[in-house]
């Protein structure tokens, strides 16, 4: 019997050999060999074009010293502090409704889902249009019925939590169908169960609905977080790190370093570091959301 199950064994690794060969050439050409050469680089300094000379750990002591990059880091901390609470919040109320059996549903998950169709890139320029001191809807409307001139990008933390704004418009319905799916899954005898036993709407989504959709909560703040972290497209697009520095964002200063007269050595270390943050946060978030939902049980 265990020579045939070697033999059955034999026949299916061979079969999927070259399927699993072919993978594992595509992965560690395109994700562990570009990882080990930005590892590799942070131990370097120059350019690629005069040259790259070994520099040990220097890169790593410039980044515990560099105020520019901390500044990055702090406004990248604010811009994660407005963006994952309240995209994992409305997502999942929107999800939720989407779950629900109200009318014309479908034709409402088609317009929550249409913004996460849009560039990052055309999304900034839409929302530059619309908040133009001069001709943008948005601007011309808050001046004339409230008489406010918001200085949207004009000063530094306005400019983050706008630009925040925007990333949870943008994301809100891609994350919400992930709760909609999570939502949808929970057996619904639980949820008879629970109205037999008289509970009331609120306690069954406290009690119910949103323990059960946990695993799908974690997921999703996993991806907000690696989002956040990596906020580039809209500070491109919109402010260019202005005004002065004040938006400059963990991302946006490598690349700065890497493309605009830095250093590209020091620009992966800033990178390598930035991966250690996400991992932490994205570890710390999830062993949160772990310990609240076996306190809950």
């Amino acid at each position: 019997m265990a020579v045939r199950r070697l033999a059955r064994g034999s026949r299916d690794l061979l079969t999927a050999g070259p399927f699993l060969a072919l993978k594992a050439a595509v992965f560690g050409l395109f994700v562990a060999v570009p990882f080990v050469y930005t590892f590799v680089l942070t131990f370097q300094r120059g350019s690629l074009l005069s040259g790259l000379r070994w520099n040990g750990l220097g890169n790593y002591r410039t980044v515990l010293t560099d105020t520019l990059f901390r500044d990055s880091l702090l406004n990248t901390l604010v811009f994660m502090v407005i963006t994952i609470p309240v995209t994992v919040l409305v997502s999942m109320a929107v999800g939720l409704l989407l779950a629900s059996g109200l009318p014309g549903i479908r034709v409402h998950r088609a317009l929550i889902y249409l913004p996460s169709l849009l560039s990052v890139v055309a999304t900034g320029l839409i929302w530059k249009v619309m908040i133009d001191p001069e001709q943008g809807p948005l601007a011309l409307l808050l001046g004339k019925l409230f008489g406010l001139q918001v200085p949207w990008l004009t000063d530094g933390g306005v400019a983050i939590a706008f630009l925040s704004l925007i990333t949870v418009w943008c994301s809100c319905g891609f994350y919400s169908l992930i709760f909609m799916a999570g939502f949808n899954n929970i057996p619904q005898d639980l949820l008879e169960a629970g109205r037999i036993d008289g509970a009331s709407t609120w306690q069954l989504l406290v009690h119910i609905r949103i323990p059960l959709v946990r695993s799908v909560a974690q997921v999703v703040l996993v991806l907000v977080t690696i989002s956040a972290v990596q906020v580039f497209d809209l500070v491109f697009v919109m402010t260019h790190g202005g005004p002065g520095t004040e938006t400059y964002t963990a991302m946006w200063y490598v690349y700065q370093n890497a493309f605009n007269g830095g250093s590209v050595a020091y620009a992966a270390t800033m990178s390598i570091v930035l991966l250690l943050v996400t991992v932490i946060i994205a570890a710390v978030f999830v062993a949160r959301t772990e310990t609240g939902g076996e306190s809950g049980d």
